[in-house]
C-alpha cells in the first residue's frame, strides 16, 4: 500500500515538475522571440537593413546558450534564415492560419543525432508599432524594411532550445524517485519480515496453546487420578478426578503435602526420587475427609529431567472399588457354585428319608387320635418335615442356573398379580397393600414368572417386618433410557447398616425361622435379567422403614 501510494505521489510530482520545467522553457522561448522580432523592428528602421542583417540578428540571439537554433520558414516551407549549432532543412510544424498570428505552437523534437530540443513557432511579424497617443510617434520603416516586410509576411519564426537542464533536473528527480522507491522498498521489506516473524510467533504461540489445552482436557478426561510432585513431596500439579476420588477440594490439595492425604510410605516416594524406580499398582486403602474409605492402586514414576535425575515424581491413582465389587460377586458365585455341588449331591440323599420320615409321622398323627399331646408332636414333625425340604428346594433353587425368558409383559398386571398373592395374608395382619404404579405404563421384555418370584419375595419379606398398621408399597416407573424400575417399600423396622452388606449372602438371616435364602435368590434373578438390586434403609426421617430397589436397564420393548 505505501509503495502504491508512494507511486502516484511521485509521478504526480514528477508530472507536475515535468509541467513546470515546460513551462520555464515556453516562457523562456517566447520572451526569445519577442526579443527577435524587437531587433527586426529596430533594423527596419535603419537605412542598411536587409536579408543578411535579419541573418546576423538570428546569428546574435542564438549565441544564447539556451538556444539551439533559430529560423524562419516561408509560406511554401522552406527555411529562408537560420542561425544556431543545428541547420533545419525543412519545416516540422504545420503552417500557421493568418487569422491566428498570436498561436504559439510548441512540441519536444528528437535531432537526427538524438538531441532534443523544445522547438516553439510564431508566425514572424515585426511590424511597426504605432503610438497609441500623442506622446509616441509613428514607427515608419525604410523602404529596404519595407522590402522585407512584403518579403517575409506570411513567414513563421521556429525557436529550439536545448533540454540539458531540463534533462538534467528530470534525471535527478528520477534518481531521487528511485532511491526513495529503494529506501521505501526496503522499510516495506523490513515491515513485511517483522509481519512474517509476529505471525509465526503468533502461529507458534497459538500451536503451544492448543497443545496445552489439550494436554489439559486429556488429564482431565483420563478415568484415572493424576498428581504431580516434587521431589520434597509437595503437591504441584492434578486433575479433577484425583480430586474426586481423594474427596478433597482445590485448596486444600495445593496447599498439603502428599504424605498428609495419601496413606503411603515416604520410602517408597524416596525410591522413585532418588533411585528413579518406579512403582506399579500399590494398593492401599483411603479415608476421605466424610468417612468413606476405598481401595485404590498407586502407581509412582519418576520424572526425568535432562541430567538423568529426578526432578519429582507422577503419580496414578485407580479407583479399585469396582474390582472389589466384582470380586466379592465371584466370591459369591463360586461361594453358590459349591453349594449347588453340595445340595445337587445332598438333595436326593435327603429328600428320600425325608419323605419316609413325613409318612410315618402322618400315620403316627392318625394313630394318635385322642391323644392330643403326642398328636402335637407328630405335627411339629411334619412341619419341620417341610421346612427341610422347603431348605433343600431353596438351595436347589439357588444353585441351579436361572434360565431366563424373556417375553413382551404388562409390569402393571404383574405387579397387581404378585399384590393380589399377598393381598389375603396382608389383610389378615392389618398390613395396607398400596400399588404405584400406572396403568399405561410401557411393555418391557422380561421374565414373568422369574421377576414374579422376586417380587413376591421381597413382598413377603416386608409382611414379615411390618407391624399390624403398616403399610406396604409396590411401584414401578420406564425412565426416559429405557430402564424399568421396580420398588418394594415397608415402614417397619427397617434393616440394621451392618447388616445392609450381608442380607444378600446365602444363609444370612436375623430371623430366627428364616433360612437366609430368599434374598439370595432374589438377587441371582435380577442379575440374570442383567439389572441390580439395592437396599435403602431407613427410608424416612424416623429411622423406620425399608426399600428395595430393582433395577433393569434397555428392558423397554
Amino acid at each position: 500500500m505505501l509503495l502504491g501510494l508512494f507511486g502516484i505521489s511521485t509521478y504526480r510530482n514528477l508530472d507536475r515538475q515535468k509541467a513546470a520545467a515546460l513551462e520555464a522553457l515556453r516562457s523562456q522561448g517566447i520572451v526569445l522571440l519577442e526579443a527577435l522580432e524587437a531587433g527586426a523592428r529596430t533594423g527596419m528602421m535603419l537605412p542598411m537593413w536587409n536579408e543578411d542583417s535579419v541573418d546576423m540578428l538570428i546569428k546574435e540571439i542564438c549565441h544564447n546558450e539556451v538556444i539551439e537554433y533559430i529560423y524562419l520558414i516561408g509560406p511554401d516551407g522552406k527555411v529562408s534564415h537560420a542561425g544556431g549549432a543545428t541547420q533545419p532543412s525543412e519545416a516540422t510544424f504545420p503552417s500557421i492560419p493568418a487569422e491566428n498570428d498570436n498561436q504559439i505552437l510548441e512540441q519536444i523534437r528528437t535531432l537526427p543525432g538524438g538531441k532534443t530540443v523544445y522547438e516553439l513557432a510564431r508566425r514572424f511579424h515585426p511590424y511597426p508599432i504605432l503610438g497609441t497617443n500623442n506622446h509616441h510617434e509613428q514607427m515608419i520603416p525604410t523602404p529596404h524594411g519595407e522590402a522585407f516586410l512584403h518579403s517575409h509576411k506570411n513567414d513563421v519564426v521556429v525557436i529550439g532550445l536545448k533540454m540539458t537542464s531540463y534533462t538534467e533536473a528530470r534525471h535527478g528527480d528520477l534518481m531521487h524517485a528511485f532511491m526513495m522507491a529503494v529506501v521505501l522498498l526496503l522499510l516495506g521489506s523490513a515491515a513485511l519480515f517483522f509481519i512474517f516473524v509476529i505471525q509465526n510467533y503468533y502461529l507458534v504461540n497459538k500451536a503451544f496453546d492448543q497443545t496445552k489445552d489439550y494436554t489439559r482436557q486429556v488429564l482431565a478426561s483420563l478415568p484415572n487420578g493424576l498428581i504431580g510432585i516434587d521431589p520434597t513431596g509437595r503437591i504441584t500439579s492434578y486433575n479433577q478426578q484425583a480430586l474426586k476420588m481423594l474427596g478433597m477440594n482445590d485448596s486444600r490439595l495445593s496447599e498439603a503435602g502428599l504424605s498428609n492425604i495419601i496413606n503411603v510410605q515416604l520410602n517408597c516416594i524416596d525410591s522413585v526420587i532418588d533411585q528413579c524406580q518406579t512403582i506399579q499398582d500399590k494398593e492401599i486403602f483411603h479415608q476421605k475427609p466424610s468417612g468413606e474409605r476405598i481401595a485404590l492402586a498407586l502407581s509412582i514414576s519418576p520424572i526425568l529431567g535432562e541430567s538423568g535425575s529426578a526432578s519429582g515424581a507422577v503419580i496414578m491413582l485407580r479407583d479399585l472399588t469396582e474390582i472389589k465389587r466384582l470380586e466379592t460377586k465371584l466370591r459369591r458365585a463360586e461361594k453358590l457354585a459349591a453349594i449347588g455341588q453340595m445340595a445337587a449331591r445332598m438333595a436326593h440323599e435327603i429328600r428320600n428319608p425325608l419323605s419316609s420320615v413325613r409318612g410315618f409321622a402322618q400315620f403316627l398323627k392318625h394313630s394318635l387320635n385322642g391323644r392330643p399331646q403326642e398328636q402335637d408332636y407328630a405335627e411339629t414333625m411334619v412341619t419341620e418335615v417341610d421346612r427341610i425340604n422347603r431348605v433343600v428346594s431353596d438351595l436347589l433353587s439357588l444353585a441351579r442356573p436361572v434360565e431366563v425368558k424373556p417375553v413382551e409383559c404388562n409390569i402393571y398386571e404383574l405387579v397387581r398379580h404378585v399384590v393380589r398373592l399377598v393381598a389375603d395374608e396382608g389383610n389378615s395382619k392389618s398390613v395396607s397393600l398400596q400399588l404405584e404404579v400406572a396403568s399405561d405404563i410401557l411393555p418391557c421384555m422380561v421374565d414373568p414368572n422369574q421377576l414374579t418370584q422376586a417380587l413376591l419375595n421381597l413382598v413377603l419379606n416386608s409382611l414379615q417386618a411390618v407391624e399390624p398398621g403398616g403399610a406396604i408399597k409396590v411401584g414401578a416407573t420406564i425412565d426416559p433410557s429405557g430402564e424399568l424400575k421396580i420398588w418394594v417399600s415397608d415402614d417397619g423396622h427397617g434393616i440394621a447398616p451392618e447388616h445392609q452388606n450381608q442380607i444378600f449372602e446365602p444363609f444370612f438371616t436375623t430371623r430366627s425361622y428364616g433360612t437366609g435364602l430368599g434374598l439370595a435368590i432374589v438377587q441371582q434373578i435380577v442379575e440374570s435379567h442383567n439389572g441390580e438390586i439395592t437396599v435403602e434403609s431407613p427410608v424416612d426421617p424416623n429411622a423406620k422403614g425399608c426399600r428395595f430397589t430393582i433395577r433393569i436397564p434397555n428392558a423397554q420393548v
